[in-house]
């Protein structure tokens, strides 16, 4: 049976069995001696070698470290267990949660699904989250956006600018990467680089996922073909925002369709996505 009592991956915890697994999950194997070092000098608390050793001697018990010789890691086994337990529990919960309003809370998140009826709900989520993103951030400010159009500029405008003007006003190092080319994709990136920020355009022919990540934040925007199809036909239909007819940007807002919105935390990924 799979043992639930996962300790909490978290910089602040005071509790001895998080702070072991949470540098473990950084640096393996240690020995007793080299966790009990990092425990004094990266968090400056006065655990004892005999609490680290029962800390470790539990979590070893439970199967979620491994021991060669005296030095210890997390268990390979451990963790592919963990991850098929979730990708079961996801399979189930897919959908996600029908959400169209931000709180503080939903941005403590680890991982989550939501789901949205139309691009102008997923748009002012996604706004709110960014906000929040770059008025906390203290550390990684580094923004790097992966899409295929700019819907968002055509239907909410203002909302875009005031964002970016919050971005930039935060020294928010912000990279665009375009992967479809299209008139108003290259209106919009006009008004990106007038805030200071960095634009690329590709072409690619992949499945249509969008893709932020918000120094350790991932995004990623999965639409369906239905509204996919209507974003791309009215990017190559108009050349200028002076030739849209306000019904026709109100109608493409309003579509209804079930887009799903993933944001999960994986510092790793995030490095990934940028280097790559």
């Amino acid at each position: 049976m799979l043992e639930l009592s996962i300790p909490q991956l978290d910089e602040n915890s005071k509790n001895t069995k998080d702070i072991v697994f949470t540098i473990l999950t950084k640096q393996h194997p240690l020995s007793l001696t080299q966790i009990h070092n990092k425990i004094k000098k990266q968090y400056n608390l006065g655990i004892t070698y005999q609490a680290v050793r029962k800390s470790v001697d539990t979590l070893y018990t439970q199967g979620v470290l491994d021991k060669q010789g005296k030095q210890y890691s997390l268990k390979k086994e451990w963790i592919l267990n963990l991850k098929s337990f979730f990708d079961k529990l996801l399979t189930k919960y897919e959908t996600g949660k029908q959400i169209h309003t931000f709180t503080d809370e939903l941005a403590k998140d680890n991982y989550a699904v939501y789901t949205f009826n139309n691009l102008l709900d997923l748009d002012n989520f996604w706004g709110d989250i960014m906000n929040y993103w770059a008025n906390h951030e203290k550390n990684n400010k580094n923004y790097l956006s992966i899409v295929h159009f700019h819907w968002w500029m055509i239907i909410n405008l203002g909302k875009e600018t005031a964002l970016f003007e919050n971005f930039k006003k935060r020294k928010i190092k912000s990279t665009f990467v375009t992967l479809k080319k299209a008139p108003l994709n290259n209106w919009a990136n006009k008004i990106y680089k007038n805030y200071g920020m960095h634009t690329k355009s590709k072409t690619t022919k992949n499945k249509y996922i969008d893709i932020n990540v918000l120094g350790d934040t991932i995004i990623q925007v999965e639409y369906p073909k239905k509204i996919t199809n209507k974003i791309e036909s009215f990017f190559k239909k108009h050349k200028n925002l002076q030739e849209v007819n306000p019904r026709t940007i109100t109608h493409l807002a309003h579509e209804s369709c079930e887009i799903k919105f993933i944001m999960f935390k994986s510092s790793e990924i995030a490095d990934n996505i940028r280097k790559t």
